[in-house]
């Protein structure tokens, strides 16, 4: 029988906005694994929590969680912050210390209702922009995670700082006028979904090297994303 892998977080996973790494992850071990998109577009570190049930009774071999992207998103503004919490029915206004408590907490579950090997990515930057706050935001966060997943003797995965090190390299060179929004997302789906352009072709036109829209990843993000990923599974498969 073979093994079943688990990929779990949000849109970023589930993978019809942006490059899909969960294919690419998928394809590469074609034939040595089952693999499980669990991935829900707009989801929180709360919502994951929320929804762990479903996940421990599939059983899985292999956990990847890539989740909290939405988290730091929604500490953007007072607007984003309060959008979040109407959209996601929140009790709280995110913060990095609710998300470290969500955080904790499903890895916590994992750890103990399940016999899974878990690997916990850090978060793919958000901007391509170093003096962005949510850029800033998503080194912080990801910090923190691997605080967490260290104390709990869980495998880091380090896709921040790989995607860091891939940007310190070359140039990226955004379009000043291209603010992280939704409203701008839902052009880039326009784009492709009606006028059939490429996320990559968008990408480019953006002036991204990683990112369609400062967040969904282009070819180049995806595989940066499906590389560490499946350097956590090879540990094992």
């Amino acid at each position: 029988m073979m093994n079943t892998v688990v990929c779990l977080g949000d849109s970023i996973t589930y993978g019809n906005v942006g490059v899909s790494y969960f294919k690419m992850l998928k394809n590469e071990f074609m034939g040595k694994a089952n693999f499980i998109n669990s991935g829900i577009n707009g989801n929180l570190s709360y919502d994951v929590l929320r929804r762990l049930d479903s996940i421990i009774v599939m059983n899985p071999d292999f956990i990847i969680l890539l989740i909290g992207t939405n988290d730091v998103w929604a500490t953007y503004s007072e607007k984003v912050m309060k959008a979040y919490m109407r959209k996601n029915k929140l009790p709280e206004k995110p913060s990095k210390e609710s998300y470290a408590r969500n955080l904790t907490q499903i890895l916590k579950r994992l750890k103990v209702e399940t016999g899974a090997h878990i690997g916990v990515m850090s978060l793919p930057l958000i901007t391509e922009d170093p003096e962005h706050i949510l850029f800033k935001r998503s080194i912080e966060y990801s910090e923190l995670i691997k605080k967490i997943t260290h104390e709990m003797k869980l495998h880091y995965v380090e896709l921040n700082e790989c995607q860091r090190d891939y940007l310190s390299k070359r140039k990226s060179n955004p379009l000043t006028e291209r603010e992280i929004s939704w409203r701008f997302t839902a052009m880039m789906m326009f784009k492709h979904f009606f006028l059939r352009k490429s996320w990559d072709m968008l990408s480019q036109e953006n002036g991204f090297l990683l990112t369609v829209d400062h967040v969904h990843q282009n070819s180049t993000g995806a595989t940066l994303i499906k590389n560490c990923a499946s350097e956590f599974l090879k540990n094992y498969l």
